[in-house]
């Protein structure tokens, strides 16, 4: 069987009571042909210490010191660099089972896939130094399309997240994060699923989810609109690849929050990744236009031409109707 070079990306920031955790659970894979990349992204802790300490132990190990700019660019200095043919990211907070690489690689290998996700726990936990049981595990073959829909599910978390992935190098191409934004994984993910011809998906939680008060993926299903231009940059991806059914999945939803967060610019509150009101209207009105050219004609289409034509017709309607209209 093949053994390919694996790179394992570990971005590092302000995580020195969490670090060893992590990268003693990565440098103790049971599949051991692996690159491990810590990209130090100025940390102003004992961070850089620990990592040319791990370095000088195993010559698996490329330390980046670096300036600090956020994960996404941290990420990306990891993906400037990497030789393996697959590639994985790790959050340093976080870690993973000791067959986390092996699981995912065996399950590229055999199934001819391009990318192979395992399930996730969230935990506050101690290191469980257990093995899990991979008898009778849960697989799906996704293919294409497929696997995007997937961010619909009840899974859609580790198929957003950068973390709890084996991918080809060549989906990363060109594919980079984005700096400066919030989750920037919503970004990114959305486009490996798409590129992937197959995808298979593991129902086994061998990535462990360190949940820290106050971390972004406790916002991901309580604050859409944080995420809403990653969601507008989603839906004109899949339309210029003329993906109609998934468009149809996003333009109700979709319109709806950008007429809230039309609402709540014009009531002085921010949303983020928007400056000002007549933005997000003219987002919302192309967004209309560019659907509603394929859509029959129904109510909801009625809806929301009404709406783009008498913007304030959708804040009068909030101010007097007794019920919740927008979908989040």
């Amino acid at each position: 069987m093949s053994n390919p070079l694996i790179s394992i990306i570990v971005p590092i920031y302000k995580v020195e009571p969490y670090l060893r955790r992590c990268l003693d659970s990565v440098v103790n894979q049971t599949y051991t042909n692996l690159e491990i990349i810590l990209v130090d992204d100025g940390s102003p802790d004992n961070c850089p210490q620990i990592c040319d300490e791990y370095a000088a132990k195993d010559d698996r190990i490329v330390v980046i010191h670096k300036e600090n700019g956020g994960l996404s660019d941290a990420r990306n200095a990891g993906l400037d660099i990497c030789k393996g043919e697959y590639i994985s990211f790790v959050d340093s907070d976080d870690w993973v089972a000791n067959i986390y690489i092996e699981s995912l690689v065996n399950t590229i290998l055999d199934n001819n896939a391009d990318m192979a996700i395992v399930n996730f726990e969230k935990t506050t936990n101690k290191l469980n130094s257990c093995t899990p049981s991979q008898k009778n595990i849960k697989t799906e073959i996704l293919e294409h399309v497929q696997a995007v829909e997937k961010l619909w599910s009840s899974e859609e978390t580790i198929f957003v997240t950068a973390w709890g992935k084996l991918a080809r190098d060549s989906l990363y191409k060109n594919i980079r994060f984005p700096k400066g934004y919030i989750h920037e994984d919503m970004y990114t993910s959305y486009k490996l699923l798409y590129f992937s011809q197959k995808t298979i998906f593991l129902d086994i939680p061998l990535y462990y989810y360190f949940q820290r008060e106050g971390s972004i993926m406790s916002d991901l299903k309580t604050n859409s609109l944080r995420f809403l231009k990653a969601r507008v940059e989603q839906f004109y991806f899949f339309k210029s690849h003329k993906e109609i059914k998934i468009m149809t999945h996003y333009f109700q939803s979709l319109c709806w929050d950008l007429l809230f967060a039309y609402s709540k610019i014009n009531k002085g509150r921010s949303v983020d990744g928007f400056s000002s009101a007549k933005d997000v209207l003219s987002i919302y009105q192309e967004v209309v236009k560019d659907y509603t050219h394929y859509m029959n004609w129904n109510f909801w289409k009625l809806i929301f031409v009404l709406f783009a034509k008498f913007p304030k017709a959708y804040l009068l309607y909030q101010m007097v109707s007794p019920i919740k209209i927008r979908k989040v």
